[in-house]
């Protein structure tokens, strides 16, 4: 029985404390990290950005160092080109030309004076010993000396025009460039002298960032000049990876590299080549921080406004997160925490269909209304199984009832034989009760000699795994047992159900039944026997009478006495038909019967049945034709023609009997395959009365016809059809019928043959069979 659970009203569950947890795994965290994620792709973006920034300000840096550079190198070129062509063009001149000796030296001084005015170089007139002898500005302390200076050197040398940079021979910090010229036919020469000081302004025209400096360096690697001015710094050697390059006289060498100063500078080092050959090296570094200031300054703003997005996102997330996804989850984890406590009545109280409601739409909702419906089918599934358990209660109690009913003994065993349980029956059997049997070994309670037996089949048992029935004999009776493996959850046999049927009475009727059925085939055996012995017995007078009546009919009679001859005739050749009948049936019961398997066609078979039956079929008025498919009258076929004869007789020779207009014909159709099986279909047709179905039932019963015995008016003994049944199974086939009543009927025989191995058909002809080809 089941009942229906009492209707309850949904309670709405608010969200309460929860279990202790991650933190990092808790639905609010992995929405934190989830915006977080989001927003790594951005901040990879501008890292990418930056450094894609990084390397374009590299080579822009590399570019204006460079540039810078150059500019240094162009303007020295250019200065030296014109320094040249103005010494060359004042050595020249003879007021310079006549300067040979002390005397003058303060002409040639106003002389020198006078072309100082064309150009902001110092102008001096040196002797051979490298004194001065005339200057167009004082040349500092008195008696200073140029013999020191590479570019005067190489001019009292011979050399036309030479360049030199040294450092100003006042002592202080600089360094000036040195242009020398031979005064021809003088012994002297000329020199102008231009403080580099003069490169700040190229520097500055060349726009570089603050903190830029520019080194000129000679070939040993040691400071001559620094911009901005550092006096400490002058002659010193500088680092070894800037000093190596210039003593390797490489032409041009960058990259980054600390200074003397500490400061790390993006370096072009390059080689200045005035008047036809290097004089030193110009060494220009950009600091890293102007490098990359603009990159730097990009970066922090981005991701100065990174921050701010990622702290909005969080705030966002944080507000839209928890009304719209965490308020609902909340409720949703107390429902499920009050349904797994076993309050089926809880709910979560979204609605799906409130969108106003936080979690009220969406799949959150759909998920709210699923856990609703399920909560609600537990809480029917729970009134249900409550009304379930009841009724199984009663179910035990129906089936305790049953199970002491039952008139079998029942008892459920340990493997070793002690008892669990046993019904009223099994303790009747030991005239006592249920409970005073349990506990108790069942070896201990039967005979001793069926004792170790039993405990065999017990253990027999638990080593199959399988069922085991047999039958034990004990103080007069007879038991049927059946014990049947209760398996544990570990898959081992851990019961045995023992069911135990007293049987003896069936043993005795099960004697009673065989000694009877013994008797009752001694007795068909003696039928057998004696129908065989009788019909043998009665044919021999027969042949006797057959024969006298042949010689009765070679006499001249009266048409009477002939008349009555003839009727002596039919009824000895029904008579004979009869055994010959009965004769055959019971070889056929008796399996005596033996088929012959020579060569024969189904063309001569049919010539013999038309000669015997053609006249009975004219006597009635009746058309019989036979009729054979192209190829199945003179196929050879291995088999036993007699016989197939007799089985079409009798169908023919039933289809005369009950037909009275129209006729009978027969079909002849046969099938081979390759391996030489033959099928031999055969159709029997006739217009006779037909048969009904309740009488088709019985057709091929021996001894049964389709008319009623008490209005008889058709001879036979019903032995026929029996007959052509047993025969179409010997010789590997199959006979059924098709009729109604007033429609006629017909039978279908179906036979299988061999063919010679040569496959020679037989000489039969179809000679006088009708309907043939």
């Amino acid at each position: 029985m089941s009942s229906t659970p009492p209707q309850r009203e949904p309670v709405e569950v608010s969200p309460g404390p929860a279990p202790r947890a991650n933190p990092l795994q808790s639905l609010h965290a992995l929405l934190m990290a989830l915006v977080a994620v989001a927003l790594v792709p951005v901040l990879g973006l501008s890292l990418w950005s930056h450094t894609a920034e990084r390397d374009r300000e590299r080579a822009i840096a590399l570019e204006r160092t460079a540039h810078a550079a150059g500019m240094i190198a162009d303007d020295l070129a250019r200065e030296t080109r014109n320094t040249r062509l103005f010494l060359e063009l004042v050595a020249a001149n003879p007021q310079v030309r006549a300067c040979t000796d002390e005397s003058r030296s303060a002409a040639c001084g106003g002389v020198l004076a006078g072309f100082a005015r064309l150009t902001p170089e110092y102008l001096h007139l040196v002797r051979p010993g490298g004194g001065p002898l005339a200057s167009a500005r004082p040349p500092g302390p008195a008696g200073a000396s140029l013999a020191d200076d590479q570019a005067v050197r190489d001019a009292l040398q011979g050399k036309s025009f030479s360049v030199g940079v040294s450092r100003a021979e006042d002592g202080a910090d600089g360094a000036v460039v040195t242009y020398a010229a031979p005064v021809r036919g003088a012994g002297l020469v000329l020199a102008a002298r231009m403080p580099l000081t003069q490169a700040s302004k190229t520097i500055l025209n060349a726009g570089l960032p603050q903190g830029t400096s520019v080194v000129l360096a000679g070939l040993d690697g040691r400071i001559i000049f620094r911009i901005p001015e550092a006096p400490g710094y002058i002659g010193v050697s500088l680092p070894e990876n800037h000093a190596g390059p210039i003593r390797m006289k490489s032409a041009e060498t960058t990259g980054f590299g600390r200074g003397l100063d500490g400061v790390e500078r993006y370096y072009v080092l390059r080689r200045l080549d005035i008047g036809g050959e290097e004089v030193c090296y110009v060494r220009v570094g950009i600091p890293k921080s102007a490098v990359y200031a603009e990159s730097t300054a990009k970066l922090t703003r981005q991701v100065a406004v990174l921050l701010c997005i990622t702290l909005l996102a969080l705030v966002f997330t944080r507000l839209w997160g928890g009304r719209y996804i965490l308020d609902p989850v909340a409720r949703l984890m107390a429902a499920v925490r009050a349904l797994g406590a076993g309050d089926f009545t809880a709910r979560t109280g979204l609605s799906p269909g409130d969108s106003g409601r936080p979690g009220g739409a969406g799949e959150l909702g759909e998920l709210a209304r699923t856990f609703d419906h399920m909560a609600e089918e537990l809480e029917l599934a729970q009134a249900e199984q409550e009304a379930a358990r009841k009724a199984l209660l009663d179910s035990e109690e129906r089936l305790r009832a049953v199970f002491n009913a039952s008139a079998d003994g029942l008892l459920l065993l340990v493997p070793d034989g002690r008892v669990l349980s046993m019904n009223e029956s099994a303790a009747r059997r030991r005239n006592t009760t249920p409970p005073e049997l349990v506990g108790k070994n069942i070896l201990d309670l039967i005979p001793e000699y069926v004792r170790n037996g039993r405990r065999e089949r017990f253990e027999q048992v638990v080593r199959t795994r399988a069922p085991l029935r047999f039958e034990e004999e004990r103080e007069g009776r007879t038991y049927a047992i059946r014990l049947y493996p209760i398996f544990g959850e570990d898959g081992a046999v851990c019961q045995i159900a023992s069911f135990s049927r007293d049987i003896t009475e069936r043993r005795l009727s099960e004697r009673a039944l065989l000694a009877a059925k013994e008797a009752a085939e001694a007795a068909s055996q003696a039928k057998d026997a004696f129908v065989t012995n009788m019909s043998h017995e009665l044919r021999t007078p027969l042949n006797g009478l057959a024969g006298m009546l042949q010689l009765l009919a070679l006499a001249d009679l009266p048409a009477e006495q002939r008349e009555y001859l003839d009727y002596a005739w039919q009824t000895s050749q029904q008579l004979t038909e009869l055994i010959n009948d009965i004769l055959d049936y019971a070889a056929l019961g008796s399996g005596q019967l033996t088929l012959e398997h020579k060569p024969f066609t189904l063309a001569t078979v049919l010539a013999s049945l038309e000669a015997e039956l053609g006249p009975l079929a004219e006597a009635k008025g009746l058309a019989l034709a036979m009729i054979g498919q192209p190829g199945a009258l003179d196929q050879t076929l291995l088999g036993d023609p007699l016989r197939l004869g007799q089985t079409l007789r009798h169908l023919l020779d039933n289809a005369l009997k009950f037909t009275h207009q129209g006729g009978v014909v027969m079909e002849a159709a046969l099938a081979c395959r390759a391996e030489g099986d033959c099928t031999l279909r055969l159709q029997v047709a006739d217009t006779g009365i037909g048969i009904t179905p309740e009488q088709m039932q019985y057709l091929f019963e021996p001894f049964v016809q389709a008319e009623d015995p008490l209005t008889k008016r058709y001879p036979g003994t019903g032995l026929g059809l029996a007959i052509v049944r047993e025969l179409a199974a010997k010789m590997g086939g199959s006979v059924e019928v098709r009729s109604a009543p007033g429609e006629g009927s017909v039978f279908t025989l179906c036979l299988s043959f061999q063919t010679p191995p040569n496959g020679a058909n037989g000489a039969g002809r179809t000679n006088g069979l009708n309907g043939t080809a």
